[in-house]
């Protein structure tokens, strides 16, 4: 999929989110995190963030758009404050891969499982549907997303990543 080359590009680092006000190309690499984006049609407006962990309240020391829980919230509260229901946005859902080595005897969930987990729970907690998603496996994507028309694009990162910084495979 092509974008248009003069909109505006911001890279969402681990943690980071971004609201749209403009058209804008929204882009991040993901491996273990969640990114969660959402479109209001209407508005032709957009977010999307990058979550490293399920739920700020288990850790309230660091910010809340680090986790999905407090990205998820902030990007909903943002976005319905130009106008709108929760029912009127469309909600896409992308990471959660399985890039850290797991003791296969263990009944830990991996950390990708538990942000896809908590990503969910988010929205299914604002009674959204996710409309298109690609998660978990073994690798990670870069995910485009243009907050103007909801439109997604991947590509598949050649190596394993963890929280968007690519690592040797061995």
């Amino acid at each position: 999929m092509r974008f248009p080359s003069e909109l505006p590009v911001v890279d969402l680092k681990p943690g980071e989110l971004y609201v749209a006000r403009e058209p804008t190309l929204i882009q991040s690499i993901l491996g273990s995190c969640v990114a969660v984006c959402l479109y209001h049609p209407r508005l032709q407006a957009g977010a999307m963030c990058h979550a490293v962990l399920p739920y700020w309240y288990e850790n309230p020391t660091k910010g809340p758009t680090c986790f999905v829980d407090g990205a998820v919230d902030y990007m909903m509260r943002k976005v319905l404050a130009r106008g709108g229901q929760p029912s009127d946005l469309v909600a896409k859902l992308f990471g959660g891969a399985d890039v850290t080595k797991v003791d296969k005897t263990s009944q830990m969930l991996t950390i990708g499982v538990q942000n896809l987990a908590a990503a969910r729970a988010c929205l299914e907690k604002y009674d959204l549907s996710v409309f298109s998603e690609k998660t978990g496996g073994k690798k990670g994507y870069k995910v485009y997303f243009d907050s103007s028309t909801g439109k997604v694009s991947l590509r598949k990162v050649g190596r394993p990543v963890r929280c968007g910084v690519t690592t040797s495979e061995r």
